[in-house]
């Protein structure tokens, strides 16, 4: 079967289970053909090697299983990352928190962070590469992210930057930090996700508890308790009242909320009272 035929079946069975059938059953046939994408083009009636190992990855991809999982990776930011099932796939709308956590880092000459969350890493390795002298230390409860985040922060050899360790939230974390940034769990539990999330992504890295935006809250009064300067969170796009109204309570010097390329309330950055520090 030639290269244009594959694409063409691919294609057809990719129909139902993703937006851009076409151009994921491109990338799939690059990736189990070891070829940039243009190759395709080029090569268009060469004949497929191994089209039985080929269609079952279209099979994983029709099943909703994500395109990173399959691959073993995400594209983000300027970096490629490992990711496995267990792991949280990175998205897009994570490079604008840390933009606006990288303008902080640079106008405050902030040299300590913490990361509640760590996921793949992808927040701080993005950091890390950013601020060579910048120090972070990582956080999640779970066993599998923190195995593929070593396995990043290695394969970008930033071990003298990042420390990563077994904790609740910030329960394990010590040292003096200046800044915490996270993109926690913050969907409500009887949300309804889409297929390639709910049956493949980790629960514990998507639910935030009932209402969801629990944990957030949770985090907020846990920077504010070890007087920390600075905090930077991703949330849910209907949160902005609640979290605004929960910090009135708490107390901050300010909070900024700010949007994603869609136009949705996606995050927030704090900074807490100076004399409460």
């Amino acid at each position: 079967m030639t290269i244009k035929q594959t694409l063409n079946r691919a294609k057809s069975q990719l129909q139902n289970s993703c937006e851009r059938p076409q151009y994921e059953a491109e990338l799939l046939l690059a990736y189990h053909l070891k070829k940039e994408r243009i190759y395709l083009m080029t090569h268009e009636y060469e004949e497929v090697c191994d089209v039985e190992g080929f269609e079952s990855l279209i099979e994983r991809r029709a099943n909703h299983e994500p395109y990173e999982y399959i691959v073993g990776e995400a594209s983000f930011y300027d970096v490629h990352l490992m990711v496995e099932k267990g792991v949280l796939i990175p998205r897009p709308e994570t490079e604008i928190l840390i933009d606006l956590v990288a303008d902080i880092i640079s106008k405050e000459k902030i040299c300590s962070i913490a990361e509640i969350g760590v996921g793949s890493g992808a927040i701080s390795v993005v950091l890390a590469r950013k601020f060579p002298t910048l120090h972070s230390i990582a956080t999640d409860i779970c066993d599998a992210p923190l195995r593929v985040a070593q396995q990043n922060i290695e394969k970008y050899k930033l071990q003298h930057q990042i420390t990563l360790r077994k904790s609740n939230l910030m329960d394990e974390v010590s040292e003096s930090i200046e800044l915490v940034v996270s993109n926690p769990p913050y969907i409500a539990d009887d949300f309804v996700l889409a297929s390639n999330v709910a049956e493949y992504e980790p629960k514990e890295a998507l639910f935030g508890g009932r209402v969801g935006d629990e944990l957030l809250k949770q985090i907020i009064l846990d920077v504010k308790a070890k007087g920390i300067g600075y905090l930077a969170c991703e949330m849910g796009y209907d949160q902005k009242e609640p979290i605004e109204a929960f910090v009135k309570d708490v107390g901050v010097e300010y909070i900024k909320f700010y949007q994603d390329l869609a136009g949705f309330d996606r995050g927030f950055v704090i900074r807490f009272i100076k004399e409460q520090l």
